[in-house]
């Protein structure tokens, strides 16, 4: 069944392959977009429209660069006014993308982090503050005539994504050695990510929503069978393990942290619509990366 959908927020990393996805994959469907910033979508029509979709915010990766009033007010506060307008409007079905760094940072290195259903968000950060103060005021709107979807994923990787992913692409195309360090991290290949986001607006199904794929990911797995992929020939070894646990403590060395900690989903989480929105495996995915990126083997 087609449908109609305004994104709010132009120029983003998400709403870009949503757009792409739907476009080729639904081409009956209608995808619009207009901008959040200076109350533009103030103006938009949202009437006749399925869904309204926000994707705009300020990212984690750039907490240093806005004031926590400007947090506030974009993640916060600005997506309950978009949903309000929504409601007042006919719009049946509204989608907010959230993350799962409402459930704080990553464990350190050598430990684990398991989000359960039992598991409440701790929200210590400014950023994941706003983002459950855009969940709080968005379930207050929720009726029998208006569902509201929260999305919390993990990391989202393809084959150019964005923040911390790309290096560990970067190193598995370049480096001969890489660390050999057991952690389990959630992650969701962007494709799914759309497609589960289709599949609530195409069933109206409101809720909260943890996209994972099939399997847990371990760093050096993904970066080894990257490397394998386009062919390059890398060495793993655990000699660098005491080191890199001691300068993930460094805050300037902040990415050891993110890439070498763990934090995921009980897989039980993210069953969404019997797992039908893993329309890509993660074998696939490795194969799409390394396609991209692909560097001449010996």
């Amino acid at each position: 069944m087609a449908k109609k959908v305004m994104l709010v927020g132009i120029g983003g990393y998400i709403g870009g392959k949503f757009t792409e996805y739907i476009n080729k994959n639904y081409p009956n469907w209608q995808v619009d977009a207009v901008d959040s910033m200076n109350r533009k979508w103030a103006d938009a029509d949202f009437h006749g429209y399925d869904a309204v979709y926000n994707v705009s915010g300020l990212a984690h990766a750039n907490a240093r660069q806005g004031s926590e009033e400007q947090y506030y007010a974009v993640n916060g506060q600005l997506p309950i006014d978009v949903a309000t307008k929504a409601k007042a409007e006919g719009v049946p079905m509204f989608v907010q993308m959230s993350s799962q760094i409402v459930y704080g940072d990553m464990s350190g290195l050598g430990e684990e982090k398991l989000i359960t259903a039992e598991t409440v968000p701790s929200e210590p950060t400014i950023y994941g503050k706003s983002k459950m103060m855009a969940e709080r005021g968005l379930h207050e709107l929720e009726c029998e005539t208006f569902q509201v979807a929260i999305m919390r994923p993990p990391l989202i990787y393809s084959e150019y994504a964005r923040d911390n992913f790309p290096r560990l692409v970067n190193f598995a195309k370049k480096m001969p050695i890489f660390p050999k360090l057991n952690n389990k991290q959630s992650m969701v290949y962007v494709d799914n990510l759309c497609e589960l986001i289709r599949l609530i607006i195409e069933n109206n199904k409101g809720g909260i929503y943890y996209p994972q794929q099939e399997c847990y990911i371990e760093t050096s797995k993904i970066v080894a069978d990257i490397a394998k992929a386009v062919g390059n020939k890398m060495w793993q070894t655990r000699i660098f393990n005491p080191a890199l646990r001691l300068l993930s403590k460094v805050p300037q060395l902040g990415f050891i942290h993110k890439a070498f900690g763990s934090i995921a989903y009980d897989m039980e989480l993210s069953n969404h619509f019997e797992g039908k929105y893993r329309v890509v495996s993660y074998e696939e995915s490795i194969r799409r990366i390394a396609k991209a990126h692909m560097v001449v083997s010996e």
